[in-house]
């Protein structure tokens, strides 16, 4: 799932080449990934015809202001009194294709993070929404796992959005202190979670998950399958060190082709470079040379060094 980085690396280019853009018209060819109105979308999702004439009417003719992200929120604010939010969720794309982009790829773009995996000529059958601009660029959402959803908002309905209420403070701001990491460790003292699953909360802190969660710990020199009841202030301390300079360096990447993620033009991020133990199994430390090893924690993969970590 794409991720703080990845997030944010395509709300600022979507931001760089929407900005003022109008919307010629709309396409939508799954329906149940389509949504009106700040309820949760469900992932038993009903497909009507109504909903999406209603959709493409909305959004026809609106003039997109910004792009911006919160969490792994994608936030389209328009010229009317609307919103598009986007959550991308595991395995959703945006490309943005206008008529330079298409003359060098010639609409064929590698949407699987393997040299080996072929080309894609778009839109595809994993297409599902297309948004066509008054110039004649178009904006394709695909998504193989159909888990990624585009919800149509009024700002003054903002506030009732459940993911938006829930998310904890964002990472790389001023409220995300040191005093606040505590404070929470504090509260959590007696239940029995680890500190992966900690930084993977959303309502603890927003956009941190598979990825960095372990690269945060490998600098940090903290296993994550230690309890938070058990670390010192020292480690603490570490840990929080570590959060803004690596999501800061996953975003100056363009973030982690791991996967399915791809930058808006269909190139890839370059933070997978720079992974220490995310995805290395099997493979030495950087550093100390020891094999990395791996654990399943709540049903997710983390990745570490026996050495490094302690």
């Amino acid at each position: 799932m794409p991720e703080l980085p990845e997030v944010q690396t395509v709300a600022s280019e979507l931001h760089r080449k929407l900005k003022n853009q109008r919307i010629q018209s709309v396409t939508v060819n799954a329906p149940k990934m389509v949504a009106i109105g700040p309820a949760t979308v469900s992932n038993k999702r009903q497909e009507t015809s109504g909903k999406v004439a209603e959709f493409t009417k909305l959004l026809r003719g609106q003039k997109i202001l910004s792009v911006k992200r919160r969490a792994k929120l994608l936030i389209f604010d328009l010229s009317g009194p609307l919103s598009i939010l986007v959550h991308l969720k595991m395995t959703g794309q945006f490309i943005f294709e206008d008529k330079k982009l298409r003359a060098q790829t010639k609409g064929q773009y590698r949407l699987f993070n393997k040299l080996s995996a072929p080309k894609v000529l778009l839109p595809g059958k994993h297409t599902h929404i297309i948004f066509t601009f008054r110039n004649g660029a178009h904006l394709y959402f695909n998504d193989i796992r159909k888990f990624g959803y585009i919800k149509i908002v009024n700002d003054d309905e903002i506030d009732q959005v459940r993911e938006l209420r829930e998310y904890g403070p964002e990472p790389l701001s001023k409220n995300f202190t040191l005093y606040y990491l505590a404070t929470i460790v504090a509260k959590w003292k007696k239940r029995k979670i680890n500190i992966k699953q900690l930084l993977m909360d959303q309502s603890f802190v927003a956009g941190i998950g598979n990825i960095y969660s372990d690269e945060i710990l490998f600098h940090a020199k903290v296993r994550p399958m230690r309890r938070v009841s058990s670390l010192s202030q020292k480690e603490l301390k570490a840990v929080y060190k570590w959060i803004k300079p690596v999501l800061l360096k996953g975003i100056a990447a363009k973030g982690s082709s791991v996967g399915d993620f791809v930058r808006t033009d269909g190139s890839w991020g370059q933070m997978g470079k720079f992974h220490f133990v995310y995805g290395r199994k099997g493979q030495k430390c950087k550093k100390c040379g020891t094999v990395i090893s791996s654990v399943k924690l709540n049903g997710r993969t983390a990745s570490f060094c026996l050495k490094c970590q302690k």
